[in-house]
C-alpha cells in the first residue's frame, strides 16, 4: 500500500469542500471562505455534486438546506432533473429528501415530483460522516423527513442566516439574470453567449444541460430581439450576441468580464474521482496496482472533463509508467479544482 494516496484522498476532501464553501458563500450562505472569483456559479451542478460531498461537512450542508428555503425559487427544476439523469450524478436520493422537505413550503409544487424516491435503501444508512470517513451517529430524535428516504440524521436547526444573492458580481450572474428574466433557457442562452464569441444550438444545450430544440426554438426566437445575431456556416446557424446592447442593461461596474465553466460535466468527474479515492479496497492495493487503478479512473472521467473543456490540462499518462503516475494523477487532479 502507498500511503501518499491515502494522504491525497483527505487533501482531496479538503480541496473540494472548500470549493463547494465557496461557491455557496458566493450564492448568499453563511460562511467565511474564499470568494469566488470571475467564474459564474451553476447553482443546480453545485446542489447534484453538494448531495453527495457535503455529507462530509454537516454545517455545510445545513447551511445549503437553509439557502435553499429562502432561494429555492430560484432553482431551475427541469434543468436540475436534467443534468442529473445526463451525467449521473451519485446523490439523486440525497435529493429526493431536500426536495421532500421543500415540497412543504411556498413551493411545493415545482420540488413535488423532484421528491418521488428514486429507489429506497433496504436498510436506513447514516447521512452523514466524519473527516476520515466514519459514520456519524445521530445525535438526538432522527429527522422524519430524511428518514422517509432510508436516511439517518438529526432533528434539523434551520438558523435563517442565509441571505439573498448579492446582484453584483460575476458569481452570480446566472441568478441576476434568473431574477430579471425568469426561471427558463433564456438566461443560459444569454450567459453563454456572454462569455463565448458564438456558438451553434447544439453545442449551447450540450453546455447549458438542455434539449437542442429547447435551445434552437429559444435562439430563433431571440434573434428577432436585434441584440443576439445569428449567420450560417454550411448547414449550421451560429448565434452571437452583441456586447454593448448587453452590457448597457447589465454594466459590471469595472469588473472583469464573466467567465463560463461547464459544471456539471466537471462537478461529475469530480465527483467520481472522490468515490474511486473513497473506496477503502484501493488503498488496499500496491503502488502498482493503485497507479493501474487511478489510470483507468482517469480514462473514465476524460470524457466528462472533455466536455468541460479541461482534458487539456491532464499529462500525457503514456509518459508515466507504472507507480510513477501516482504523483501526476495527483498533480492533475488538483489542477482541476483551481
Amino acid at each position: 500500500m502507498n500511503p501518499s494516496l491515502k494522504i491525497f484522498k483527505a487533501e482531496y476532501q479538503s480541496l473540494l469542500l472548500d470549493l463547494l464553501w465557496s461557491q455557496w458563500s458566493a450564492l448568499g450562505v453563511a460562511g467565511q471562505t474564499r470568494a469566488e472569483g470571475e467564474r459564474v456559479v451553476d447553482p443546480e451542478a453545485l446542489l447534484l455534486l453538494s448531495c453527495t460531498m457535503a455529507r462530509y461537512d454537516p454545517r455545510l450542508f445545513d447551511e445549503m438546506l437553509d439557502w435553499l428555503r429562502a432561494n429555492g425559487w430560484l432553482i431551475n427544476i427541469m434543468r436540475l432533473r436534467r443534468v442529473l439523469r445526463t451525467e449521473r450524478f451519485a446523490g439523486g436520493r440525497v435529493l429526493a429528501a431536500i426536495a421532500g422537505l421543500l415540497a412543504r413550503g411556498a413551493e411545493a409544487p415545482k420540488w413535488k415530483q423532484l421528491a418521488a424516491c428514486p429507489e429506497r435503501s433496504p436498510a436506513e444508512e447514516e447521512l452523514f460522516f466524519s473527516e476520515d470517513g466514519r459514520p456519524l451517529p445521530t445525535l438526538g430524535e432522527p429527522e422524519p423527513g430524511f428518514a422517509r428516504y432510508g436516511w439517518r440524521r438529526g432533528p434539523l436547526r434551520h438558523r435563517g442566516h442565509s441571505q439573498a444573492f448579492r446582484p453584483t458580481g460575476n458569481a452570480t450572474l446566472l441568478l441576476q439574470l434568473r431574477a430579471l428574466l425568469g426561471i427558463n433557457v433564456r438566461c443560459e442562452i444569454v450567459l453563454y453567449l456572454l462569455t463565448h464569441e458564438a456558438s451553434h444550438p447544439s453545442q449551447i444545450a450540450r453546455d447549458t444541460g438542455y434539449f437542442e430544440r429547447t435551445a434552437q426554438s429559444a435562439l430563433a426566437d431571440m434573434s428577432r430581439s436585434g441584440v443576439i445575431q445569428v449567420r450560417r456556416t454550411n448547414r449550421e446557424k451560429h448565434y452571437w450576441l452583441q456586447p454593448d446592447a448587453w452590457w448597457q442593461l447589465l454594466h459590471r461596474g469595472g469588473q472583469p468580464p464573466p467567465k463560463w465553466v461547464t459544471w456539471p460535466p466537471l462537478f461529475r468527474a469530480l465527483e467520481q474521482i472522490w468515490l474511486r479515492l473513497n473506496d477503502p479496497e484501493l488503498h488496499a492495493l500496491d503502488s502498482m496496482l493503485q497507479a493501474s487503478e487511478v489510470r483507468k479512473l482517469m480514462l473514465e472521467v476524460r470524457p466528462c472533463l472533455a466536455r468541460a473543456g479541461c482534458d487539456r490540462a491532464l499529462s500525457d499518462d503514456a509518459q508515466h509508467l507504472g507507480e510513477s503516475y501516482l504523483p501526476v494523477f495527483m498533480s492533475d487532479v488538483k489542477k482541476l479544482l483551481v
